[in-house]
């Protein structure tokens, strides 16, 4: 097994430089640093992890703490952070609190006192409050996919931008000619799509109707229930938009067991793209969010801040914009309706 020793042999170093290389704690000039990485390549080295951490006062582990993998949106997420960890040698430590912020408390309790070097805390997976008072501990955090308000203004953050779904998705249907369209979103997680979606109908100069709002928990039950309610109105929507796919494809189940047909009688729109979206049937159009870059953005964040790094005075803000894809869930409106 090669050691640091044998590195420092080959590089013709002393161990202690061959340490400040790998630590970056001392600099080195780039001639030496060079003749060390060379070394460690050709020795094939592989320095002891914990080691390494202990010397610069670091675990080298993460913590993601989100509400569920049950929703394929985080199952896509935490693939990506969890790849982006382990470029930079770090570990990832995943909990889920599944909507509930007494399990939020306990999990980022538990995983502070586990010595973790710092948090990504997505989907308002815990209360603000534990949040900040894990900061105030001395902690990092990152939050992700978080509505943004006065709480969170002192945490840097990595957001899409869900006004903007919201806002995409309801004018898509607009210029499908649809004028009574329904949402079902999940409150408070979803409050800036319902934004979006309302800011653009009332600019359209179309009411926003209390019986055209339905509230979900972004299950796929929830949105075959919110859907079932919508279509038993005396004057049910033409259109529907979900906060997330996974309750656009609920209401999609619903309005096909009503034997209606989509989208010749109703179009549906989701939010997310998870890959079930582009094999419904029909294939669902919806608000692709960029999970991959954002789950990047949010890692490499955080590791700017526990290595300290180019850290600005003010939290950092990065916002990634979504896009729509259309697909055949959604068509011009049909005259008759």
């Amino acid at each position: 097994m090669t050691t640091i020793a044998d590195v420092a042999r080959r590089a013709k170093v002393t161990t202690a430089t061959v340490s400040n290389v790998l630590t970056q704690r001392v600099p080195v000039s780039d001639k030496t640093r060079a003749r060390v990485l060379q070394a460690i390549k050709e020795l094939g080295y592989r320095p002891n992890l914990v080691a390494r951490g202990l010397a610069q006062g670091k675990t080298l582990t993460l913590a993601l703490v989100v509400p569920t993998l049950s929703n394929p949106f985080f199952a896509e997420v935490v693939e990506e952070i969890e790849h982006v960890a382990d470029l930079h040698d770090y570990q990832l430590l995943l909990s889920m609190t599944h909507n509930s912020p007494e399990e939020g408390k306990r999990h980022l309790e538990r995983m502070a006192s586990r010595w973790v070097d710092g948090f990504i805390v997505m989907g308002m997976a815990a209360d603000i409050a534990d949040v900040l008072s894990l900061r105030d501990s001395g902690k990092e955090v990152v939050l992700s996919v978080w509505n943004q308000d006065a709480s969170t203004q002192t945490l840097p953050i990595v957001d899409i931008d869900f006004r903007l779904a919201g806002e995409l998705a309801t004018r898509h249907l607009l210029e499908c000619g649809h004028r009574r369209i329904a949402a079902i979103v999940e409150e408070p997680v979803q409050l800036t799509r319902r934004k979006g979606f309302e800011i653009t109908l009332t600019e359209a100069g179309i009411p926003v109707l209390p019986e055209y709002i339905r509230q979900g928990d972004s299950s796929f039950e929830s949105g075959y229930q919110a859907a079932l309610a919508l279509l038993a109105l005396p004057q049910p929507p033409t259109a529907i938009f979900a906060g997330n796919d996974w309750m656009a494809l609920g209401a999609m189940e619903a309005i096909a067991n009503r034997n209606l047909s989509i989208p010749h009688d109703l179009s549906v729109v989701g939010v997310d793209d998870i890959s079930q979206a582009a094999h419904s049937h029909p294939a669902l159009t919806t608000i692709s969010i960029p999970k991959r870059e954002m789950a990047r953005a949010a890692t490499e964040l955080l590791l700017r801040y526990i290595q300290g790094t180019d850290i600005p005075t003010e939290p950092l803000k990065i916002l990634v914009s979504p896009h729509l894809k259309v697909r055949q869930s959604t068509a011009r409106i049909n005259s008759a309706l």
